[in-house]
């Protein structure tokens, strides 16, 4: 649950193309394959997984909200 918002970090109001932006960013930052690549141990890559359902489930929640808006 929780403010998708405050999941992806961005301000709400912000136009679409801003949500999309910060979310590709996040999706970068927390991609398991990328933190595999960069040798860190399994327990931060089950967390970013985990971060990675949430930030997506989030994103789609913004773009379900703004689209039916």
């Amino acid at each position: 649950g929780g403010d998708p918002y405050v999941v992806l970090g961005i301000a709400r109001g912000r136009p679409f193309s801003e949500v999309r932006k910060r979310y590709r960013q996040l999706v970068a930052d927390n991609h398991p394959d990328r933190l595999i690549g960069r040798g860190l141990p399994q327990e931060f890559i089950r967390i970013a997984t985990t971060r990675l359902a949430a930030i997506n489930a989030a994103y789609e929640m913004i773009e379900r909200g703004l689209k039916h808006a």
